[in-house]
């Protein structure tokens, strides 16, 4: 489906409630899948609550740009693929279909790489987290400790679990550049976050080669 402006009436239908919607960039697509994790909060009258990323000057960027870590606010906004393949707000809601933005585990039974889709089952704290919910949106101050994401048509158990198809995943860190463009770029940024997204929207790029059901294409 072609939709054929933002108030096509077809794009209402129960149809196309979760339906994958394809972007041509990564800005779009980053924007929709937060806009509709905040209206699949809605729908089932969730909270939100945030990962909130952890960006670390590397000691040459600190040298050449003495007052960066004063932007790391704005670092939060950028999307995933400029930020090493990791969101700077990323939110979780019990049952929302999240997809790994990395590699997790290759064994054969699993399977679990890069745009695997589940759905979020739970997720551990840290003890010292104090944040709260206010409006029923949670910004924590610290990673979670462990999310478990819930894969339905998986036959395998974990030691230690008895849910079958549910695996823990676990705050991973990647390196990104300021300065990418440069020959010889400096400003290089450590982020930790969890290895999810929300998995509402893909770009034309990635889905090549995928087989979509009920994809709804925005031009």
């Amino acid at each position: 489906m072609v939709a054929l402006a933002p108030d096509d009436p077809r794009l209402r239908s129960k149809h196309f409630e979760n339906a994958t919607a394809i972007f041509a960039n990564n800005d779009v697509k980053y924007d929709s899948n937060k806009t509709r994790a905040r209206l699949f909060a809605a729908q089932t009258n969730s909270g939100i609550v945030y990962s909130v990323a952890r960006d670390t000057p590397s000691q040459d960027a600190l040298r050449e740009r003495p007052g960066i870590s004063a932007d790391k606010v704005k670092w939060l906004q950028r999307h995933d693929r400029e930020c090493g393949y990791l969101y700077g707000m990323l939110p979780l809601i019990e049952n929302m279909p999240m997809a790994l933005t990395d590699h997790i585990d290759r064994s054969p039974d699993k399977m679990l790489l890069r745009g695997k889709i589940g759905y979020l089952h739970s997720w551990v704290l840290r003890e010292d987290d104090e944040s709260v919910a206010e409006h029923g949106v949670r910004r924590l101050q610290h990673l979670p400790l462990v999310v478990f994401v819930k894969y339905p048509n998986a036959t395998w158990t974990l030691p230690g679990l008895t849910e079958p198809g549910l695996y823990p995943i676990v705050p991973r860190a990647s390196s990104w550049w300021l300065d990418k463009n440069r020959k010889h770029p400096k400003l290089k940024i450590t982020r930790q976050q969890l290895p999810l997204a929300p998995a509402f929207s893909i770009t034309t790029h990635a889905s090549q080669g995928q087989t979509l059901v009920l994809s709804l294409i925005h031009i």
